[in-house]
């Protein structure tokens, strides 16, 4: 990779599988943020050899009794900034209309890791538990009984429900693939039948890379067989595009967020 400010959507991810642990390991240092961003914030604490590890702002630091070392950069992260914009008919703004907020997404260098902060202040980062079940209510997900009759196909996604076969071979990795079909907007106009092999499609990739994610953070079975299918589809389909790997990290943190109890619970 070229020297530059940060990698691309795409990059991120395709290094995320080739590596085994990186998930893990950005989620352990940056679980507060976006998987997207915390992937994110890995690659530059790699690159610029600082030890990964809770982020915050200057000021943030400052409210936790630590400050920001002299002559530190900070870590780029990418946030949406809002904006205002009329309302548009065929392409013409209207004047007279309500200012809408829109929101762009723009990289910004703003965070720093506690690396790169010294204090008298000790900072202590805690890992949240995940609920299965509170992540199913959350995303208003319902699980069913597993009614189909082809013992081969190991669960689907249909509407809001997901049903998983009672002797699949990765039960948690087939859940949270189903769970992504719902999240990603897969299942909106068609039932989604998985079998032990999936067909090489962008909806399959996409949803499997949500699974091994999720697995792969949580320390769950099944992020190796989710490594080998996605890089077996990256080695003949080229990078999986930077749309569509945004699309996963957004999916991925919705599903760990849903399932991790909030601050104080």
């Amino acid at each position: 990779m070229t020297e530059r400010q940060h990698a691309t959507w795409g990059e991120l991810l395709r290094d995320a599988v080739e590596v085994p642990g990186r998930l893990l390991e950005a989620y352990t240092a940056f679980h507060n943020y976006s998987f997207g961003n915390a992937l994110l914030a890995l690659e530059q604490c790699i690159r610029r050899d600082l030890r990964p590890g809770p982020l915050n702002t200057y000021r943030g630091w400052l409210e936790r009794k630590r400050k920001v070392r002299k002559g530190e950069k900070g870590v780029t992260l990418c946030m949406p900034m809002p904006f205002k914009r009329a309302a548009q008919a065929d392409g013409v703004q209207d004047q007279t209309a309500e200012l809408q907020t829109h929101y762009a997404f723009r990289f910004r260098a703003y965070w720093f890791v506690l690396a790169q902060t010294e204090g008298e202040n000790t900072y202590v980062a805690s890992i949240p538990g995940f609920d299965i079940d509170m992540a199913l209510r959350a995303l208003n997900i319902t699980s069913t009984p597993f009614d189909e009759l082809n013992g081969n196909i190991q669960g689907f996604a249909n509407g809001r429900k997901i049903a998983v076969n009672p002797i699949a071979t990765l039960p948690h990795k087939t859940t949270f693939h189903e769970i992504a079909h719902i999240v990603l907007g897969h299942s909106t106009s068609e039932k989604l039948v998985d079998c032990e092999r999936t067909a090489k499609h962008i909806r399959e990739v996409e949803a499997e890379s949500v699974a091994l994610i999720c697995c792969e953070t949580l320390g769950l079975e099944g992020a190796d067989f989710c490594r080998g299918y996605i890089q077996h589809w990256l080695k003949d389909e080229q990078d999986i595009p930077n749309s569509s790997a945004a699309r996963i990290f957004a999916a991925a943190t919705s599903i760990l967020k849903a399932g991790t109890p909030a601050a104080g619970e």
